[in-house]
């Protein structure tokens, strides 16, 4: 058998066919649009699925026009990609070198520290606290020079926690200061609509990622983006494929992009939906985080927490299981979703309490 690369034989990845089936669920697993575009729009993306569309190489010149006019940055200054898992993997792609080190925080995206391992750089992470609580100040400080990449999720992935935006600036010009580069990931981007793209302007160290699957619902498509200063975005373009979406993806993108209120309802609802979820959890003594996302993470124990994914699953509905980390074990995340499949998983909560 012909061996691969040495550094390659210590990352562990889950093997296909190891999950079990999502589809036909209601899925509050992983942060994915629960509610349905509308009819309208669902029909008008039939009538542009054609043979030709799916036989001919993609043109994604347009699609291109559409992410940055909705950014509000020029055409040179964003590059597609499929996912912004493909977007992230191409800044390491293009910036770190083996031996370099990378600041992290945990938790966060699971990626980050598997490309730090892939492109073989020296990881440091700092944690959030049992609390949810995270010392920015501390981060800030571990930037020192000889630092390669600085990662920024705002808000987090795991907590929907934000980052201060005068802290993130603070970040990326120490990051600066250090020859750092920052990446400012923004996956759940217009549900909370603040933003790093104006700090492009003064600093020329920052790459922001964006995600189509979280508030335009396109997970199952995978499209994402990156957004930087034009001579970075020409260095992150020498590493792109030779097609960064597919026709179906870009015809989708393009028309849901010219349809804003397919994802702004959509985002508003969210936000309603996160308040009345929060309000409801509280209401029975929970503790849940500060999240500005689609998503909460609540304090309930890792026994009943458990105990609660369990008797969901057999009403078909997904949670993911309680945190591994150790000093997180108390908490859970949930997506959120429709009124009445939020009231459906408080019950459960509710019976699942009772029965104790």
């Amino acid at each position: 058998m012909i061996e691969p690369k040495p550094h390659l034989k210590d990352i562990r990845r889950t093997p296909w066919g190891d999950e079990a089936p999502r589809l036909g669920k209601v899925r509050l697993d992983r942060n994915e649009r629960n509610q349905p575009f509308s009819s309208a729009f669902m029909a008008r993306l039939r009538e542009r699925l054609t043979d030709e569309l799916i036989m001919a190489y993609p043109e994604c010149w347009p699609t291109f026009e559409k992410v940055a006019a909705h950014i509000g940055v020029p055409v040179e200054n964003i590059l597609l990609h499929m996912g912004s898992e493909q977007a992230i993997r191409l800044v390491f792609e293009t910036y770190v070198r083996p031996g370099d080190r990378v600041l992290l925080h945990l938790p966060g995206y699971a990626m980050y520290p598997v490309f730090a391992k892939l492109y073989q750089a020296e990881v440091e992470t700092q944690d959030y606290d049992s609390n949810l609580e995270f010392d920015w100040e501390a981060f800030l400080g571990r930037i020192t020079p000889g630092l390669r990449l600085v990662v920024v999720e705002n808000p987090n992935g795991f907590l929907g926690n934000p980052a201060d935006l005068g802290m993130l600036e603070r970040i990326v010009a120490r990051a600066g200061e250090c020859g750092a580069l920052t990446l400012v990931d923004e996956a759940y981007y217009l549900f909370h609509r603040e933003t790093a793209v104006p700090l492009l302007m003064d600093h020329d160290n920052l790459v922001i990622t964006r995600s189509f699957s979280k508030a335009f619902g396109l997970a199952g498509l995978r499209a994402g983006c990156l957004v930087s200063r034009r001579e970075n975005i020409e260095n992150l373009t020498k590493l792109k494929p030779a097609y960064e979406l597919t026709s179906v993806t870009a015809m989708i993108l393009e028309e849901l992009l010219g349809n804003p209120q397919e994802y702004e309802s959509y985002a508003e609802e969210t936000r309603q939906c996160l308040a009345a979820f929060k309000a409801g959890l509280e209401a029975l003594g929970f503790a849940t985080s500060n999240s500005v996302a689609n998503f909460l993470t609540i304090r309930l124990g890792p026994d009943l927490a458990e105990a609660w994914r369990i008797e969901l699953a057999k009403q078909d509905m997904l949670i993911r299981r309680p945190f591994r980390e150790e000093h997180l074990r108390d908490w859970v995340r949930i997506s959120t979703a429709a009124p009445a499949v939020q009231e459906q998983a408080l019950q459960v909560l509710r019976n699942t309490m009772n029965a104790r």
